[in-house]
């Protein structure tokens, strides 16, 4: 018997026109799309639908927009009666996963994300991230530590993509840097700030604040969070480690570690795209897999399960 692990993806997988086959199919998809902006207060599903891409892109729009439309796909599998056993999400997708896990409602999942989207949209210190490709860790690790945090390592994707994050000036000269000692391919990312990284540290004090009123219930089954990969269930620390993620590093390769020894573990991405199912397969080779993001794979995956 497969035993789901629910991962759910981050900033940077959406795209215009997410959602809207599930959205014109399910009824429960437009009364939750419609709690989301009841909450953000301006209606992200028309950006998720018509774009433009550069509104959607914009970190205000993205998140809730992202969460939505995972949010909605795990609701249908419920009603079908498909539980994860475990839940794991790259960056913003950790509230979706502790949301699926069962240790957020999704009216307060989407009020955090809203609030997430919102602080991380208005820092104000001018960053920005890039993918290295191609590079050992170990030498981007040692090369950054003469930059005194203002360039920090922001996402360990795979073996072969680290993610570094910091100030503008300062990332310029280290992706020239990092070209010289042997990366194969520099990509600066379409991202507003430096994710993951001190400059978010405003936001993280906020971000703490708001959540002191949110209550977070011990989840129906473990979520492997982000800046310390485990199967963790204390609802204490699930709200800590969420916390500490805005300016610490998302471990995804750890994390993709600690849910391949579930025994009989299959992998379900569940949201726009399938950045994580790359980022699993060069991590973890060829492992059952499967991607929900259209109705058309929603209904695969369904009959799937129940077959």
């Amino acid at each position: 018997m497969a035993n789901y692990i629910f991962m759910f993806p981050g900033q940077g997988s959406q795209y215009v026109g997410m959602m809207q086959d599930i959205y014109n199919k399910f009824d429960k998809v437009k009364y939750l799309l419609r709690e989301v902006e009841d909450i953000l207060g301006f209606p992200v599903g028309y950006t998720m639908f018509n774009g433009p891409d550069e509104a959607l892109t914009r970190t205000l729009y993205t998140q809730p927009a992202i969460f939505t439309h995972s949010a909605a796909i795990v609701h249908i599998l419920r009603e079908n009666g498909i539980e994860p056993f475990v839940t794991m999400g790259h960056s913003l997708g950790e509230i979706t996963a502790l949301f699926a896990a069962g240790a957020l409602n999704f009216h307060d999942a989407a009020k955090v994300v809203a609030k997430r989207a919102e602080l991380m949209d208005r820092v104000y210190e001018r960053g920005g991230m890039s993918a290295v490709i191609g590079l050992e860790f170990e030498k981007i690790k040692e090369f950054l530590e003469g930059f005194r945090n203002r360039v920090v390592i922001a996402n360990i994707n795979s073996p072969s993509q680290v993610v570094i994050s910091g100030y503008l000036d300062d990332l310029e000269l280290v992706e020239e840097k990092l070209r010289e000692a042997g990366a194969k391919r520099i990509i600066r990312l379409k991202v507003s700030n430096a994710f993951h990284s001190p400059l978010m540290w405003p936001a993280q004090e906020e971000f703490a604040e708001f959540l002191r009123d949110i209550k977070f219930e011990a989840p129906r089954v473990p979520v492997i969070p982000n800046v310390e990969p485990g199967l963790e269930s204390n609802p204490i620390m699930l709200k800590e480690l969420l916390i500490k993620q805005l300016c610490g590093t998302v471990r995804w390769v750890e994390s993709l570690k600690v849910a391949s020894r579930i025994k009989n573990a299959t992998f379900v991405e569940i949201g726009p795209k399938q950045v994580l199912g790359r980022l699993l397969k060069e991590t973890l080779g060829e492992v059952p897999y499967y991607s929900i993001d259209t109705y058309e794979e929603l209904l695969e995956f369904l009959n799937q399960a129940k077959s």
